[in-house]
């Protein structure tokens, strides 16, 4: 079953996208979708005029802040979305939360593969992005290690040693993968995290906020 369409999805904008941006997504949308474009009576003109009414009614709640912002809070009371991000945003807060701590993001890398795989199935984490995103990433990341593991004898590496520095490796990534999640940051690993954060439902126009390894 799908999840049921929010306002930001109406207007097709990120959870946290400033007032100008919502403007800017208003107008370009009812452009596009207003009934005088389409012959009266025809099917295109009745759709028309229903997605130009969703519009409007998202507009009108996201354009002011305070009646944002009990949207928000009523989201999160109808649990069609979760996590500490929605819970600062109800209270008015609509920067990244890099100052709270988040936990299940965090658990997300535990295990690698196997808590990656948990969190995507754990019915309150589903419409929580961040969450997602690590989960997503845990399990690409843990995916790929599994693969070196099986495929490294084919290509010789067989000796102990190969294994014990790879393993060192991925465990000190995940330490720092971990600690990014917990203060609940995205983090873009090489190839994977784009993967994963599309996977996650991240909208594109929020990609340039995410730091990929090696770009600092």
């Amino acid at each position: 079953m799908p999840p049921v369409q929010t306002y930001y999805d109406v207007l097709e904008i990120p959870a946290n996208a400033p007032a100008d941006r919502i403007k800017e997504s208003y107008h370009v949308l009812a452009s596009i979708w207003h009934p005088d474009r389409f012959p009266r009576g025809s099917k295109q003109h009745q759709l028309a005029t229903r997605k130009l009414r969703e519009i409007n009614a998202a507009y009108e709640v996201l354009r002011d802040p305070q009646r944002r912002s009990q949207y928000d809070h009523r989201l999160l009371e109808e649990r069609r979305v979760s996590g500490i991000y929605w819970s600062l945003r109800a209270q008015g807060h609509y920067g990244p939360p890099t100052g709270f701590t988040n936990l299940p993001a965090l658990f997300t890398y535990a295990l690698g593969l196997i808590t990656g795989i948990l969190f995507l199935l754990l019915p309150p984490y589903r419409r929580d992005r961040l969450v997602r995103f690590h989960a997503w990433q845990a399990t690409l990341l843990g995916g790929v290690v599994y693969l070196a593991i099986l495929l490294g004898p084919l290509v010789g590496l067989q000796r102990p040693i190969y294994w014990v520095l790879w393993m060192t490796g991925y465990l000190f990534y995940s330490v720092f993968l971990m600690k990014r999640a917990y203060y609940n940051q995205y983090y873009l690993i090489p190839l994977l995290g784009e993967i994963a954060a599309r996977w996650a439902g991240v909208d594109r126009a929020e990609y340039a906020e995410f730091k990929a390894e090696g770009s600092e």
